[in-house]
Parts: C-alpha cells; structure tokens; sequence
C-alpha cells in the first residue's frame, strides 16, 4: 500500500504548465506487463486464430461442412487474395465495418444471431465501445509521451484526460445500452450465463467504471498522502482497474470476445470473393433463393 509522501508539482510541458504528482505504481513495472501481454496477445493469436484455422474460416463455414462440394468450392478452389488488395480491404474493414459498425448494416436484412429490432441499438452501442477504446489508446498514448516519466497529470483539462475522460464515458454508456438490449431480448439462465455470454461488454463495462475510480483514488490520495482512507481507497482502486485489465487482454482469445478480430478477416476474406465472383461473373453457393436449414439447425444465408 503506498504510504509514501506525494508531492504535487507544477511542470510546463508543450501543452502548458500542470500540476503533477508522482505515480504510485513505477512505470518501468507497467511497461514490462504490457509487453508481456503483447507477447501473450500473439501467442494465443498464433495458437487459437492460426492453428486452429480460425483466421481463415469463415462466419457460415459451419453451415457449409456437411457439404463437401460446397466446402471445396468456397475454401479449396478460391483464388489467393493479392497482398495489394489484402491491404485495401484491410482498411476498408477497419473503416468501415470496425470503427463505423458498417457490418451491422447487413446485407440480408439480418446480421448473424442479431434481432432486427435491436439491431440499431447494438449498432450505437457498439460504436460507442469501440470509439472508446479508440479514444483510451489515444488517451494513453498521449499520456506516456507526454507526461514526465512516472508522473500522473493531475489537471482535468490536459488533452490526456479530456481523451480519456471522453473515452470512459463512451466505453460505459455502450456497454450498459448493449448489456440492457441483450438481457431483454435474451432468455438467460441465469447471472453465469449472462455473463458467460457477455463477458466483453462486462469487462469492457468494468475498464471503465474501475478507470475512474482509479483517477479518482489518486486526486484524493495527491491531496491527503498520510491519510490512512486515501491510501486504502488507492490500494482498492489499483487492483479493481487492474484485474480487468489484466481478464480483457489475457482472456480475450480464450472467450467468445475472439471473433472479433478473426471477424476483420473473413470480412477481408468476403470482400476478395465478391470481387473474384463479380468480375468472373460467376455466382457462389449457395444461392440467393436457397432457404434450407442444415443439420444444426441454422439457417444458409445467400450467397452471391
């Protein structure tokens, strides 16, 4: 628990003169963490998204392995996707399906295992996630170039915490719009099994709620540093930010919060097929008029 003195300093930086204090937790810490979790990040990319096929299939690839012609024809007989356009389509993805939800604005009238009239409520609420995510990066990259080393901008108006702030707020409102939509429209067993379902939008619900107290635990703590509360309060809030922290990143490929990123590649995936299937003018399984339910009891959706 830090019961050491802290002292609030005032700093001109290129943004203007700010009162700082020094961080409770030493950064060299922070950065050795961060980078395990990078490498634990690519790892488990490695294992579960390569490995086990998962970057190349594709969203209604299940519905498609009980046929084995239609499996060679969408995965064996594709043409490769050239590096050019691999990279075009990457960031047409990023753009527009990622950080604008175009991937919600589906083709069909219905996005996979999405409720057509909730459907513009999950779109706000996943943009809002996402934008904040957004704004936290920039937030904290913002924060590690510009504040001094192992010191905390205490000032609200820094550009740091305006982003930040900003990006708290978008992170909770989207995860509380997503979390109510979901919890009225899913029959739940039970708190495990919502959470079981929505364990990103918990944790990302978490991020930011414990992102607050956190600041909030280190204003108090700068103000009164031989307080027995403010130290206790700081001790609380490091490790209730810390912990989900530490389940996002750490978990996120061992829980259904994976197909996002492998999401970003059957859309790469999607846009080359068009493309090859348009400028071939050829039509791919199955059909746009097929309507039949496979074994699993899922609908095929067309095809083009």
């Amino acid at each position: 628990m830090p019961t050491e003195m802290a002292t609030i300093k005032e700093i001109q930086t290129a943004w203007g003169t700010y009162r700082f204090v020094e961080s409770p937790v030493d950064w060299f810490a922070i950065d050795v963490l961060a980078a395990l979790t990078v490498l634990w990040i690519l790892f488990t990319f490695w294992y579960k998204g390569v490995r086990q096929f998962n970057v190349v299939r594709y969203p209604y690839i299940e519905t498609m392995i009980p046929y084995a012609e239609w499996d060679r024809k969408l995965l064996r007989e594709k043409p490769p996707i050239g590096v050019g356009s691999a990279i075009v389509y990457f960031f047409k993805t990023l753009f527009a399906d990622v950080l604008a939800m175009g991937i919600l604005k589906c083709e069909y009238g219905k996005s996979e295992k999405e409720v057509v009239k909730t459907r513009a409520a999950k779109r706000v609420a996943k943009l809002m996630m996402v934008w904040g995510f957004v704004f936290a990066g920039l937030s904290t990259t913002l924060a590690y170039f510009t504040f001094p080393h192992n010191m905390i901008v205490l000032d609200l108006h820094h550009p740091a915490r305006i982003i930040g702030m900003a990006g708290g707020v978008l992170m909770v409102v989207g995860a509380l719009l997503w979390l109510s939509v979901r919890y009225k429209e899913v029959n739940y067993r039970g708190i495990w099994d919502w959470l079981g379902a929505d364990y990103l939008p918990f944790m990302v619900l978490l991020l930011g709620i414990s992102g607050f107290v956190l600041q909030a635990a280190i204003y108090v703590w700068a103000l009164n540093p031989s307080d027995a509360v403010a130290n206790a309060f700081l001790y609380f809030a490091e490790h209730f930010h810390a912990i989900p922290v530490a389940l996002f990143f750490w978990a996120f490929f061992w829980t259904k919060a994976d197909h996002i990123i492998y999401r970003i590649f059957w859309r790469i995936y999607e846009y080359a097929d068009k493309k090859h299937a348009a400028s071939h003018n050829i039509s791919r399984l199955p059909p746009p008029t097929l309507k039949v339910m496979n074994k699993t009891g899922k609908e095929i959706q067309p095809g083009y």
